[in-house]
């Protein structure tokens, strides 16, 4: 009985390590949302007197086609930034196991770890300024490749002609994205006991049946986590997006996160921006909801089941 006294008491003064933080980010994550919230009611172009008119910013970007066609550029950035690079990391974080610890020694892993991981750790500014010289239309790496193999007729203003901008801002997020989704697995695959693996080598399963069968099923753990933080991010996506075609060219790559800002700042309308973003993050958290209530009636029936 006094051990468990002793174990609360120290568990009770963790507490006051916890609420700096806690107060933080109540101040300039749950402060700021509402202050945001408030200015969506309002006609404000960001300095000078507010005119408080309700409903009416909501009204006007649910009938502003930009608005919708945002939507949609985000919907797409889904697969680029989330569902590929799950797909791809987990894949290239079940070869990089089964090659480097299996055959060459675990050596190696880190090798590939920092490599994989590398579009992570540059600044996103910096790898937009290299994206937006090989895709330069006038001498850019790509283009002068392409010449080189005798393709110049398929060379173009890449980041110019709305398709394919469209393109080079999803294969920028590929790049991006990838090595986030492969450190993530590739730690799921150190809890792996080996002789499981051994065991399916044994009984003859080739690599992809022990990816379908043994490895995928044991990484579902992760694979919730990366879907979930990533198809978030593509939600949300700004930083990509801004640094290499600034949501141009006429809107074809504008994310919902570029259109709230082009708002506030290019339009001169702090209540359509507020707007803007407080309907981005109610429409998130809808998506958050339900993806926990999902999660939580599949756990109740796998722990009934067993």
């Amino acid at each position: 009985m006094a051990a468990r006294t002793s174990v609360a008491r120290r568990q009770k003064g963790y507490g006051w390590f916890l609420y700096p933080g806690l107060g933080v980010l109540v101040v300039f994550f749950f402060g700021m949302f509402f202050w945001n919230v408030g200015i969506s009611f309002l006609k404000w172009p960001g300095y000078g007197p507010a005119k408080w008119v309700g409903l009416e910013n909501f009204r006007n970007i649910l009938d502003n086609q930009d608005f919708w066609e945002s939507w949609i550029h985000g919907a797409f950035y889904v697969i680029p930034y989330a569902l590929i690079p799950t797909l791809l990391g987990l894949v290239l974080a079940v070869a990089t196991y089964d090659a480097f610890v299996g055959k060459f020694g675990s050596r190696l892993v880190p090798v590939a770890r920092t490599g994989f991981f590398l579009p992570q750790i540059v600044p996103i500014a910096v790898s937009g300024m290299i994206w937006m010289w090989m895709l330069d239309g006038s001498g850019g790496a790509l283009n002068t490749f392409l010449e080189q193999l005798g393709m110049g007729e398929v060379t173009t203003e890449w980041l110019r002609e709305p398709d394919t901008a469209l393109l080079a801002v999803a294969f920028f997020m590929l790049w991006l994205q990838t090595g986030f989704a492969y450190v993530v697995f590739l730690a799921g695959l150190s809890r792996l006991d080996p002789s499981v693996l051994e065991a399916s080598q044994l009984d003859g399963a080739n690599w992809w049946q022990r990816l379908r069968w043994v490895t995928g099923p044991s990484l579902r753990p992760e694979s919730f986590v990366v879907l979930l933080f990533l198809i978030v991010g593509a939600l949300k996506v700004f930083a990509p997006v801004f640094y290499l075609t600034g949501g141009g060219p006429n809107g074809a790559t504008m994310s919902p996160s570029t259109f709230a800002i082009d708002s506030f700042f290019g339009g001169a309308s702090v209540g359509i921006g507020s707007a803007l973003v407080t309907t981005l993050a109610l429409i998130i958290g809808g998506l958050l909801g339900i993806t926990f209530v999902i999660v939580r009636l599949r756990a109740r029936v796998v722990n009934r089941d067993a």
